[in-house]
Parts: structure tokens; sequence; C-alpha cells
């Protein structure tokens, strides 16, 4: 293996946030020159806490957005404006970012905290985990979605925290830590779990409906047959698609767990769907197109090599990927060209931005910034 491959999966299988350079890393691709063409600008920026290495995600409803920043900050801020309706300092450090529906906004510790609140504020009740949490919660169908260190997916009461089922397989002896919310959608929880497997389940009693294999395990040692999927699942047209690391990316039909088509990848940061394409970030930093039916091969862009990009999100009529150093990168979804460019704070962007409306996006940089972008 080489050793660009071995620090990589080392600093991701120890660590609770992607590792930076190192003196053996390969060189980070220079920014490239882009013409702006897309009208990218800032509708609002705002701060919350410090500077982490913690993946805060944010939560993004009809008309609040709730976020964690560091250490213990928790917010629900307007959706339009970005102004604070309240924040709250918890005991402990959140960690994996937050959980938001229409009444609740859900929280998780590096303790195994389950903490939910009322949207004016009011703390309604607490649970506990097996492990520290490190994905955001996940609300649907009165239940609370949490995955824990240990591997497991716990089902808490919406209600009164009470745990109503937890799904739990064994675990590999070496596997990537796991930042991945499941996929919610339609009475299903879609979990990506360890050796490259996709699992649904129901949300009511956490029977398994189907368990499918998205890529299998290979080469001749534990670290080469590290085939995680570590990224939430994404839902398009009757499909679930997933990518692994060291692995394949590929979709899955929902309803029966049947595998449509996988095609080889690595990516340990995620990918997102349209009615016409896959788009994923791999783990040299390119960022990828296959076609949603087939796995057939659109277009790629290279040009961000090695600069730790983020998951893409789509953004208007266009795709759009943070790095390391903050940089946002919009892309043209029909053939991988830029078309903006815009910095933030120089924190990393280390989680795929959120859908605000169809033209604002919202992203959070690992210095604290929460930035609303929106293109003409």
């Amino acid at each position: 293996m080489s050793t660009k491959r071995l620090g990589l999966a080392s600093c991701l299988i120890l660590a609770l946030a992607a590792c930076g350079t190192t003196s053996n890393a390969p060189e980070p691709n220079p920014l490239p020159q882009v013409a702006d063409k897309a009208g990218a600008a800032v509708r609002w920026n705002r701060s919350i806490g410090g500077s982490t290495e913690l993946r805060y995600r944010p939560a993004v409803s009809d008309e609040a957005i709730a976020v964690a920043g560091a250490p213990n900050q928790l917010a629900l801020l307007d959706k339009a404006s970005g102004q604070a309706r309240w924040t709250v300092t918890l005991e402990r450090p959140v960690a994996g970012g937050v959980g938001l529906n229409d009444k609740l906004v859900v929280v998780g510790t590096l303790k195994g905290d389950v903490i939910a609140f009322s949207r004016s504020g009011q703390q309604l009740w607490t649970a506990k985990a097996t492990s520290e949490i490190i994905a955001p919660p996940v609300i649907g169908s009165g239940v609370v979605l949490v995955r824990s260190g240990d591997g497991r997916v716990s089902a808490f009461s919406a209600e009164d925290g009470s745990l109503k089922w937890f799904y739990q397989r064994q675990q590999p002896a070496l596997l990537l830590r796991n930042f991945a919310a499941p996929l919610i959608n339609n009475g299903v929880a879609y979990v990506g779990l360890p050796a490259g497997r996709l699992v649904a389940l129901d949300l009511q009693d956490g029977r398994v409906r189907w368990d499918a294999p998205l890529a299998l395990p290979r080469g001749a040692s534990e670290l080469e047959r590290v085939t995680d999927v570590v990224t939430t699942p994404v839902f398009a047209s009757g499909s679930v698609c997933a990518v692994a690391y060291q692995g394949r990316v590929g979709c899955i039909e929902a309803a029966s767990g049947t595998l449509l088509w996988t095609r080889e990848a690595s990516s340990a940061s995620g990918l997102e769907a349209d009615g016409q394409a896959v788009y994923f970030t791999d783990d040299k930093g390119a960022v990828v197109a296959l076609d949603r039916s087939s796995g057939r091969n659109l277009w790629r862009q290279d040009k961000l090599a090695n600069r730790a990009l983020s998951a893409p999100a789509l953004h208007g009529n266009y795709l759009l990927v943070g790095d390391f150093e903050g940089y946002l990168h919009w892309i043209n979804r029909d053939d991988g060209a830029f078309v903006a460019q815009r910095p933030t704070d120089g924190g990393r962007v280390a989680v795929a931005p959120q859908a605000l409306s169809g033209d604002t996006v919202l992203v959070q940089t690992t210095k604290g910034g929460l930035y609303a972008f929106g293109v003409k």
C-alpha cells in the first residue's frame, strides 16, 4: 500500500476528523483560475463558537437553521437572515451536528448524551447512547435515530427519549470512523456499514428490510480490506445511491435492495444525486459525475486534487464543493467546468453545504463561520 493511502486511512480510522497535511502527503493542487459565470455572492454570514476539527453539520427546516459550534454551543437561526433566535451552552461538547424538524432540535455529545430541545430552546429530554455520537441525529416517523461510535444505530422516541429499538452487527477488526447519518425516506432508514454494505431498516421496529453488498473487501492486509460506507446515502428516483472507501459507488433499488449498478470508486467524503447523475468527490480530490441509471462516466474534474474536498451539494444549476482552505468551488453539472470560486474564513469546509432554498446554500467551516451563498 502506498504511503499516501496508508496516511489517509490511518487518519480516518484513528481520528475524529480528517487529518491535516503531513510531510509525505501529496501537495494540494493550486487554486484554479476561475472566471465568475454564476454570480456567486454572500447573502449573510455569522459565526458560532471557535475553531474545531469536529465535523459540525447544520440542519435546515422550513424557516430555521440549527447549528452547533465549538466547544459547546447550540443555536437556532432564522433561515432568511441568519439572526439567532436562541443560543444555549451545553455542559459537554457537541459532536457530529444537529437534527431538526418542526418540533425538535436534537444533538449528541462525545459522551453519548442525546439531548432534545423544543423549537423555542427549552430542553425536553435526554437519553444515553452506548458510546460517543459522531454523526448528526436524524428525526423522522416519530423517532430520533442516533449512530454511535461502536456502530450501533439507536432509535429513541421523539416524544420522550425512550429507547424503541437498536440495530448493531459485528464490526470488523479495522474500520473507518463513521460520521454518516442514516438516510430516512418513506418510513425506512438506509444505513451505510463497514465491509461495503448498505442496510434498510424499518423505522417503527428496526426490522431489516434488506441488506445489500455495495462493495466487497479486497487486499492482503486488514488495512487494504477496509471497504466501508462512511457517508450518508442519497435517494434518487426510487433508488438509494452510496459510495464506499476503497470500494465502489452504485445505486440500489430502494424497495427490494436489488443492486442496479456499481462502478469502482473510493470516497470518504460523500455524494449527491439528481434526476440525471450521481456526483461524488473521490479520495484523490476529483469530482466525478456518473449517469444515475447506468453508472456510465459523464465527466471528471481533477483540478482540485488533494484539496480535501467536501461532499458535493446541488446549488441551483450547479454543483458546489468546499476545500481545506475554506474555498468554495461551483461546477457546471453538465460538463464539470468551473463557473465560480469564493473564499470564506480559511477554515476547512469538511461537510457538504446545505440547501436553504433553490438559489441559496449554507456552508459551515471548522473556524465556526456560517455563510449563506446565493447564485444568480
